[in-house]
């Protein structure tokens, strides 16, 4: 299983995207004491954990992820480096649901028979809901 662990700058807006605007569960958290709630959100999280249908997604701030990984210190140059894919996800749950200035495309049908929308995080991560229409996929 391949689980994206994001970097994020306020996790309360982050959550707030993937939870309240996505749907997406809180599964876990941590605090930056290292308090720890296996079933939900802590006070002053820094680390997050969610989930839709077996999908997983990690969320971390960048001064708890520096302190566990040094490089990470300075953010890298030219904004996202790739697309967190999320397939079995209908975009029209949430198209009208997201503010227009999170939507990137979509959603649209693919020429590979996907129904897809494609959002910006708040903090820029680049995310596409996927649904296969029967076609081409």
């Amino acid at each position: 299983m391949i689980i994206p662990n994001l970097i994020v700058a306020d996790m309360d807006r982050s959550i707030a995207f993937y939870r309240d605007l996505l749907g997406l569960k809180d599964t876990m958290s941590v605090s930056a004491a290292k308090d720890y709630s296996p079933d939900g959100l802590v006070d002053n999280a820094v680390f997050a954990a969610l989930n839709w249908d077996g999908a997983e997604l990690m969320l971390q701030t960048r001064d708890s992820m520096v302190e566990e990984n040094p490089q990470f210190a300075e953010p890298p140059s030219g904004g996202p480096m790739g697309i967190t894919f999320i397939r079995g996800y209908d975009p029209k749950l949430v198209a009208d649901r997201v503010p227009a200035e999170f939507h990137i495309r979509g959603p649209e049908t693919t020429w590979y028979g996907m129904n897809e929308l494609t959002l910006r995080d708040p903090d820029g991560h680049i995310v596409t809901l996927a649904l296969p229409t029967g076609e081409g996929q």
